[in-house]
């Protein structure tokens, strides 16, 4: 039974820019008066996320106070929308009981965005803010660029947990999390050479089902550091959608003639997936929608491939069965934070793809020459390294599975009988001085690595992979810190 909805906008968007989903609500048994649209200064310099999570929760006490929203309402937000709402769950809900039931996230900024950087430069200034004493909202910005600390202190509350703490604001008899994104691009920002992405977010950082993982190389060795998994907090599988025909603006439009395919199924579907993530009520009901939705994900998944199935797919949804294809790879996103063992950030070391020797030979260094293996993964998998601006020690990679997976792709056309069948990083951390080093004493420069995936896996279905599809990795790099004798010394008074 349909019921009150709060539909909160994203970076730079008026209210209103919701509008559209609400008066589609109000065409299937929504009444206007129980629809809100929630705003907030996203451009203002001054502001952060979590002044508008705190201002949040101080309008829905009042709203519910006086009657207009009642003990239960669902939550619809786009973009930075996200960020804000889940804020507010993990600042006021840690442990769950929030009056939300469904909370269906469109395009959001989960895991940020590759235009943050740009939303804080001189012309963006000058464009977006002109009007604003030429602020573009600085604080929001450094939020939604890529390996912000917001981000991952939000999930660090949500979803993921490094100590086997499994509480959350999200459950599937609670608040309900849903994910739906486009992999069409927002015509013109090709020029761009973003990859994966609706033009402004990409998929991967839009999926709010990420992994984690501690990296302690002063435990273990060099080759073999210790590494530790962290846990799931919420449902372990969301609900997310990846939907060919739509991009960053059109995910806002459910209208079947908002999109960009001719085929009526799909051009429709946007419109029922919205319908049926607000109709979910119990467990169940969420379990279906997840399975429900992983097969419109495989759908999209099939256009990046070769072969008759996949171009008469194409030719049904795209128009041709020669559309281009490459959009529709899946990626994966990574986020290291290196750190030294008594907590200090590290901030100038180097990361870089390569694959481990054989047992015995396992040793890898910057200073050694670039193999074939590397120049593979540096031109064909990486597809781009981010550091943080305001967090240098904080990279973020975007890898290109469907590079590393297909038949020619990283892991068969370039392994010889020396290497490990294995993906792996390597971290070179450079010493900031005379009087401490990073790894070992003996070296201006020490070399760890960290496998990441291997080319096949010992459980059938995945579970035991770090990396999965269309999803966000945080890695948490733990240095060895050394220092010289003399940084500390005893001598008998003469």
């Amino acid at each position: 039974m349909p019921g009150h909805v709060l539909l909160i906008h994203g970076w730079s968007a008026p209210d209103k820019s919701m509008a559209e989903v609400g008066h589609f609500l109000t065409g299937h048994g929504y009444q206007t008066a129980d629809l809100f649209l929630g705003g907030y200064p996203s451009m203002a310099d001054d502001v952060h996320v979590a002044d508008s999570a705190r201002r949040m929760q101080a309008v829905i006490t009042e709203m519910q106070g006086d009657g207009r929203l009642p003990p239960r309402f669902h939550l619809i937000v786009h973009s930075t929308g996200a960020l804000v709402a889940r804020r507010w769950l993990a600042d006021t809900y840690p442990q769950g009981g929030a009056p939300v039931d469904n909370l269906l996230m469109l395009a959001p900024a989960n895991f940020g965005s590759p235009l943050a950087t740009l939303g804080r430069s001189m012309l963006t200034r000058i464009i977006k803010g002109w009007k604003r004493g030429f602020q573009t909202g600085t604080e929001f910005l450094h939020a939604l660029e890529l390996g912000s600390c917001l981000q991952q202190d939000i999930a660090l509350v949500d979803r993921l947990s490094p100590d086997g703490d499994t509480a959350s604001p999200f459950s599937a008899t609670g608040t309900r999390p849903f994910v739906i994104v486009g992999a069409a691009q927002i015509p013109g920002t090709q020029i761009l050479d973003q990859e994966a992405w609706d033009g402004t977010v990409r998929i991967a950082s839009a999926n709010i089902d990420p992994q984690g993982m501690t990296v302690d190389f002063s435990q273990g060795s060099l080759t073999e550091p210790r590494l530790t998994k962290w846990t799931r907090r919420g449902p372990d599988a969301t609900p997310f959608a990846v939907l060919p025909d739509r991009h960053h603006l059109t995910v806002l439009r459910p209208a079947a003639k908002r999109s960009s395919s001719k085929d009526p199924a799909t051009a429709g579907r946007l419109a029922r997936l919205i319908l049926d993530a607000l109709a979910v009520e119990d467990a169940a009901g969420y379990g279906r929608i997840a399975d429900e939705w992983l097969a419109v994900c495989n759908e999209t998944r099939q256009l990046a491939q070769d072969g008759e199935e996949a171009d008469a797919l194409r030719a049904r949804i795209l128009g041709r069965a020669s559309a281009s294809k490459d959009r529709f790879n899946e990626f994966y996103q990574i986020v290291v934070e290196a750190v030294d063992d008594s907590g200090l950030p590290v901030q100038d070391y180097q990361l870089w793809l390569t694959a481990p020797r054989v047992s015995g030979r396992n040793r890898v260094s910057a200073g050694k020459a670039i193999t074939r293996i590397e120049i593979d993964a540096h031109n064909n998998l990486l597809k781009s390294v981010h550091r943080n601006r305001r967090n240098g020690e904080r990279r973020v990679l975007h890898l290109d599975r469907r590079a590393l997976m297909q038949s020619e792709g990283f892991l068969r056309k370039t392994l010889t009988k020396a290497y490990e069948p294995v993906l792996a990083a390597a971290i070179t951390a450079v010493s900031p001085g005379d009087k401490i080093a990073y790894f070992s004493a003996n070296s201006r420069e020490g070399t760890g690595l960290i496998r990441l995936r291997a080319q096949s896996s010992s459980d059938p279905g995945g579970a035991d992979r770090f990396l999965r599809r269309y999803a966000t990795h945080f890695m948490r790099v733990i240095i060895p810190r050394v220092l010289d004798d003399d940084v500390f010394t005893v001598r008998p008074l003469d």
